[in-house]
């Protein structure tokens, strides 16, 4: 594979499975210099164990993204590390479903500490490194459900309108700098999130049904697109929702 991200020191957030994986993986091999950090210690040091035993470079990091001093720290020692910081990807994500009265305190302030404001303290923290890089991205996986909305999933879809909302604020403030910023929104993708709805086959078949594609979305779809935003192919792109799924929303439209 074409090491076309060679020297680029990057950092991905819920990196420890599912699309984060991917995503850290598929840097890796485009030549990336790897920060992983997850909530799971265990399983983010699987993904930086596939990383170095391809030959590529990682540091794992425990990272609670709803408590402000471990992003804080999760960025000082990605910059101490790599000497600096080129590209943050804002990954990790929660789920809390439930119709609005049936949603606990507990779940609506745990998925907005994650969702959104964990976010926008990573992207707080990374900001000044990114613009020192001359060539920053920040890529921040939102959903299609904070496009669409979801009666199951109002806290959820409400978190991922608002990754798009900053995401657009940030990109605005960032460009002169020559920092990018974009939110990717993802459909059904299988990932341990979504396996406990896809277990049951007629949930599974509606899903798809609903997908012009005919067929859920896989991790990898996700990455390679990441790979392209964080390349300097996409240098003059920013301030973009990009949908992956299918053509699960056109339909919906």
């Amino acid at each position: 594979m074409e090491r076309s991200l060679a020297g680029v020191r990057a950092l991905v957030t819920g990196a420890g499975g599912g699309i984060g994986r991917a995503i850290a993986v598929r840097l890796a091999a485009g030549g990336c210099r790897m920060s992983v950090a997850d909530i799971r210690t265990d399983k983010n040091e699987q993904t930086a164990a596939l990383i170095r035993q391809a030959g590529g470079e990682a540091l794992a990091l425990t990272v609670d993204m709803a408590r402000r001093g471990d992003i804080d720290r999760m960025v000082a020692e990605t910059v101490a590390a790599w000497g600096g910081l080129d590209c943050l990807v804002n990954n990790a994500g929660v789920g809390a479903a439930g119709f609005i009265e049936q949603v606990a305190d507990g779940d609506i302030e745990h998925t907005y500490a994650v969702n959104l404001v964990g976010v926008l303290r990573a992207t707080r923290a990374a900001a000044p490194h990114l613009k020192k890089s001359g060539r920053g991205r920040i890529v921040n996986i939102a959903s299609v459900e904070g496009i669409r909305g979801s009666g199951l999933l109002p806290v959820y879809s409400s978190t991922k309108a608002g990754v798009i909302g900053l995401t657009r604020a940030n990109a605005i403030e960032l460009a002169r700098f020559g920092v990018t910023v974009n939110a990717l929104c993802p459909g059904p993708i299988q990932t341990d999130m979504l396996a406990p709805l896809i277990a049951d086959p007629k949930y599974r078949e509606k899903t798809i049904r609903g997908i012009p594609m005919r067929r859920l979305g896989v991790p990898e779809d996700v990455a390679g697109v990441v790979a392209f935003l964080a390349s300097d192919e996409a240098s003059f792109i920013t301030g973009n929702t990009i949908v992956i799924d299918g053509g699960m929303t056109v339909k919906a439209l």
